[in-house]
Order: C-alpha cells, then sequence, then structure tokens
C-alpha cells in the first residue's frame, strides 16, 4: 500500500502546482486574464459539470473494463457501481462543506467591486434571483463573453471546494490505481491531462480560487484510495 500511496502522492504533486504558484506570485482573476485559449478551456470544464459529466461518468466505466479487459457481467457492475460510489461520495463531500464555508466566488467579488452589489447580499437571493443579478450587470458588459456569462449564471453557487476539479481529480486518481498494474499508461496519462486542464480552467474562468482547488484535488486523492481498498476487498481489481 506504501507504494500505491507514493505514485498517487507524485500526481497530487502535479495538481497542486498550478495553484500553488498562484498564491505564491498573488495573482488575482479579472477579466483581462482572458485570452484566445479561455473558450477552449470553457469547453474542457464542460465535460466536468452537469450535464455533460454525465456522459463522462458513463464513458469512463468502459474505457476502464475494457483496459481491465473486464469480461463477467457481474465483474463489470461491480466495477461500475464502486466507481459511482466513488464519484457520489466526492460530490456529497462537497455539497455538505460548500453548505458551510459559504465562500463567494471570484467572479462573484469581481462584480461586487465593479458594480456594488454585497456578495453577502447576492448569496442570500435564490438561484434564479442571482442569475437576474447576474444578467442585469454582466449581459451587456464588453470584457465579459457571452459563453463564459452563460457558464457564470449556470454555476452561482459557494466556491469552495471545486467540485468540477474534485470530480476529474479523482477520475484521474482512480485511473492511476485501477489501471496501473494493467500497463495502461497512455490512457491514464490522458486523463491526467484533461483533470489538470479542468483544474486551471476553474482558476482561468473565474469560478474558483486556488484553495478550492487545491482542496479538490486533496479531496479526491482521499476518496480514490479509500475506493481502491474497497475495490481490492470486493476483488474488482488485483493488488
Amino acid at each position: 500500500m506504501q507504494v500505491v500511496i507514493k505514485k498517487t502522492l507524485v500526481i497530487l504533486a502535479i495538481f497542486l502546482v498550478t495553484p500553488i504558484v498562484i498564491i505564491a506570485i498573488n495573482w488575482q482573476w479579472q477579466p483581462q486574464s482572458l485570452n484566445g485559449w479561455s473558450e477552449y478551456l470553457f469547453w474542457f470544464t464542460q465535460t466536468a459539470g452537469i450535464p455533460w459529466a454525465i456522459l463522462t461518468c458513463a464513458f469512463f466505466p468502459v474505457l476502464f473494463a475494457i483496459c481491465l479487459k473486464v469480461k463477467s457481467k457481474v465483474q463489470f457492475i461491480k466495477l461500475v457501481l464502486i466507481l459511482a460510489m466513488a464519484v457520489l461520495l466526492g460530490q456529497l463531500i462537497k455539497t455538505v462543506i460548500k453548505s458551510y464555508t459559504a465562500d463567494s466566488r471570484p467572479f462573484v467579488i469581481w462584480i461586487e467591486k465593479n458594480y456594488q452589489i454585497d456578495d453577502k447580499h447576492f448569496y442570500s437571493l435564490s438561484r434564479s434571483e442571482r442569475e437576474a443579478v447576474i444578467e442585469q450587470h454582466v449581459y451587456q458588459s464588453p470584457e465579459i463573453p457571452h459563453w463564459l456569462f452563460q457558464h457564470w449564471k449556470n454555476e452561482t453557487g459557494y466556491t469552495f471546494p471545486s467540485g468540477h476539479t474534485l470530480f476529474a481529480a479523482t477520475w484521474a486518481f482512480l485511473a492511476l490505481l485501477f489501471l496501473n498494474f494493467k500497463r495502461c499508461h497512455n490512457v491514464i496519462g490522458i486523463i491526467i491531462i484533461w483533470a489538470v486542464i479542468i483544474e486551471i480552467s476553474r482558476l482561468a474562468l473565474g469560478m474558483h480560487h486556488p484553495i478550492d482547488v487545491i482542496c479538490g484535488s486533496i479531496l479526491a486523492w482521499a476518496i480514490a484510495l479509500f475506493t481502491y481498498y474497497v475495490a481490492l476487498k470486493w476483488r474488482v481489481i488485483e493488488p
């Protein structure tokens, strides 16, 4: 198990590099941070959010089953259940933490500074009322592209921790733990790169602070290790 933890710590370090560097240089999100790559990051981030995350959740278990060469229907069902458990557990933990921390997203802080809207008042509103506030003040803004404006309208919840990072990093750690023993290195590498891009997108689009993605990554690491242990007990994978 120590070898397994060491392998996952290397990937965890990769996830922590970007937010730690951002904290070190004291970078703060502003519309000026948007560039020609931003919309591409937006399309990546969509794969870790509703509704596209549902397709992601359907795709990865099939991919894992192919890499693991699962032939038994029972074994496949066990694999799907345990992977679903990992993802759902992460999202449940995220929801509980967000309800207690109640921190504001970077774009909400930007709206507060530019349009004199108190962030506490903003979050006291219903979701539909928050969407109306964003539409009222941001829709005509020349600094915010329409695709990002729509994304903000759909993401008016609290910021800590990052659910998208948690979702993507969980799949990355699960890929490392479940598939590495079958030497599916290309698949693992692609999933890790996808998850890192998701993490970067959350920062670049004004959706999260660095500490949000740090917490999301650490939670994903812990959940994946727990899931790996359960998978061994269920004989879904071999040690």
